[in-house]
């Protein structure tokens, strides 16, 4: 009896160890158990792993050698040739599309099942992408340390590709420098029909500054006073400077274009014998200045108190995708490959257009991007209250 007592006790404290052990394995499967499945895809798909593109490429080779990128940009069908040659065997599928177009088109075929592009590069700054698709696991980002650890952190809630802005040109027949200093001076009689603009109900990048605006309604209300020598009183209907700022200046007359490039022709065509003074268009149309010998030019270090918002360039890996390590192959090589030196960004190197990489060399003629005054984004802002801007300015319009 005194031996079963003994064996007794010895088993008591036994099995709880056994049992401790047994479930030593439990922490990582349920860890696993807690991915959802878009989070699993991309663990067993080596998206957090920081790999060689030699890897890389055999990889890709082995799982059929192709990668299919759905874009905003005709430029990738120029770096097919190039990719190819640099990693044979590798095909290429560059698909077009307009940017409204390329979300539609997306979002149909992922809610079909269908996985028919492995990359999504598109441009982000309304928080379609981010908040529908990114955060919900639809689209997937790859940001290996080797390739973004000098990036500026603040880019990295998606894959930065490259940067544009939206900026204040003015005619350089009529002005040596520009005339515009802050944003109040476009709601002042003497401004009164002299700017033109985009559309704040169909431009989604300017509604987008719009509600950024309104967000930091207090820097313009610094600004007013600073402008005007006094402090800005609203009225019954300005909820904000912000909202005072797009009632006043639709009040002045402005000039409104469908798009950019026709901001930049009524503004910078020459011989005009009372141009517009200054216009809003995207910083990728300087290069009318030498293509189309547009007078244009931009002057965004001083205007006050900042020049709005950038526009992210993103590529996204599509979750399910049929080529991931193509996907993440060809993605390296966009982004200059390990030191950021490589061929495949270089035909995005442009005037207007800052690239991600602080490695990758911009444009000759480029300003320093980190100088150029910008309001932070905050995509959840602007992706919650985007409507009631658009629906604000179309009151006032």
């Amino acid at each position: 009896m005194k031996k079963l007592f003994c064996l007794v006790i010895v088993l008591a404290l036994i099995i709880p160890f056994v049992f401790a052990s047994g479930k030593s394995q439990a922490p990582g499967a349920a860890n696993s158990a807690a991915l959802t499945p878009e989070q699993k895809w991309a663990k067993d798909n080596g998206l957090d792993l920081d790999e060689s593109m030699e890897d890389l490429h055999k990889q890709a080779l082995a799982e059929g050698g192709k990668v299919v990128i759905y874009t905003i940009s005709s430029r990738h069908a120029r770096i097919k040739t190039m990719f190819e040659a640099d990693f044979p065997g590798m095909t290429l599928t560059a698909h077009n599309i307009s940017s409204g177009e390329l979300l539609e088109k997306f979002q149909r075929e992922y809610d079909a099942g269908i996985r028919a592009a492995d990359i999504i590069h598109s441009k982000e700054q309304i928080g379609e992408y981010y908040i529908d698709f990114v955060k919900k696991g639809a689209l997937h980002n790859y940001s290996p340390k080797s390739i973004f650890a000098n990036t500026n952190p603040e880019y990295m809630f998606m894959t930065p590709f490259f940067f544009e802005l939206n900026l204040w040109f003015y005619n350089t027949e009529k002005f040596k420098e520009s005339p515009l200093t802050s944003w109040w001076q476009l709601t002042t009689p003497e401004w009164r029909g002299k700017s033109i603009t985009l559309d704040g109900a169909s431009n989604t990048a300017y509604t987008a500054l719009l509600t950024t605006m309104i967000q930091h309604a207090d820097d313009m209300a610094k600004d007013y006073r600073n402008f005007f020598g006094k402090d800005i009183v609203l009225a019954p209907d300005e909820p904000t400077a912000g909202h005072a700022w797009i009632k006043r200046y639709l009040a002045n007359n402005p000039i409104i274009a469908a798009n950019s490039n026709e901001v930049i022709s009524m503004l910078g065509t020459r011989g005009q014998a009372n141009p517009p003074w200054v216009g809003f268009a995207s910083s990728v149309r300087l290069r009318d200045k030498v293509d189309q010998n547009m007078a244009i030019d931009y002057a965004p270090y001083i205007l006050k108190p900042t020049n709005g918002i950038y526009a992210m360039n993103f590529l996204a890996i599509v979750n399910g995708a049929a080529n991931p390590a193509g996907a993440k192959l060809y993605i390296r090589y966009l982004l200059g490959g390990d030191d950021g030196k490589g061929r495949g960004f270089s035909v995005f190197t442009d005037i207007g257009t800052w690239p991600a990489r602080p490695e990758q060399p911009s444009a000759e003629g480029n300003l320093e991007l980190p100088k150029i005054p910008l309001w932070p984004t905050d995509l959840d802002y602007v992706y919650n209250n985007v409507l009631d801007a658009r629906d604000y300015w179309i009151m006032h319009r």
